[in-house]
């Protein structure tokens, strides 16, 4: 009867954190696989992890803090697998000739510089993500990430050095 009732307690946790950060979540699982249905599988993923380990959420840092760090977590994990690595080189031939996204991407303004973040290394599109589009501090970045906060400012400004050279050589910003 203990176990159902803290079974309970622990959904209703789960269905509070997807309704206050389910959106992030699925936006951060989108930016890393750039394919809608992988990142719905992988939100799903990412809140059964969250709902396993609820009990040892110690509280060092905020309850969306925790819940982006595991998001990231699965999906590099998700990206390193050996299996999306043949699907990905298999479909890429396809895809850029299909590619719809990308179409629409190139005729829109505001969209190229979606497009040039989403083009960035990954070390440095993860902490412009975090920083800009969730509004995280370089603080609270070190510690979802994992490295040192002056890594975070080095990361940050070398993906604005790189945003700036693309586009100046892309014609979008005169000197």
């Amino acid at each position: 009867m203990a176990d159902q009732q803290n079974n309970d307690a622990k959904a209703e946790k789960i269905e509070k954190l997807i309704d206050n950060y389910g959106n992030d979540v699925l936006r951060m699982c989108y930016v890393y696989t750039k394919d809608f249905a992988a990142a719905q599988d992988l939100f799903q993923e990412v809140f059964i992890k969250v709902f396993k380990n609820i009990d040892g959420f110690r509280g060092e840092c905020s309850e969306k803090t925790w819940i982006i760090q595991i998001a990231i977590n699965t999906c590099r994990d998700y990206l390193k697998s050996s299996w999306i690595k043949r699907i990905v080189s298999f479909n890429f031939e396809r895809e850029t000739i299909t590619n719809i996204e990308k179409s629409v991407i190139e005729n829109i303004e505001k969209k190229e510089v979606i497009n040039s973040i989403l083009n960035l290394p990954s070390k440095l599109k993860e902490v412009v993500l975090l920083y800009y589009y969730f509004g995280y501090n370089s603080v609270e970045i070190s510690k979802i990430i994992g490295i040192s906060e002056s890594s975070v400012r080095s990361r940050l400004m070398r993906a604005r050095e790189y945003l700036k050279k693309y586009f100046i050589e892309g014609g979008f910003i005169y000197e």
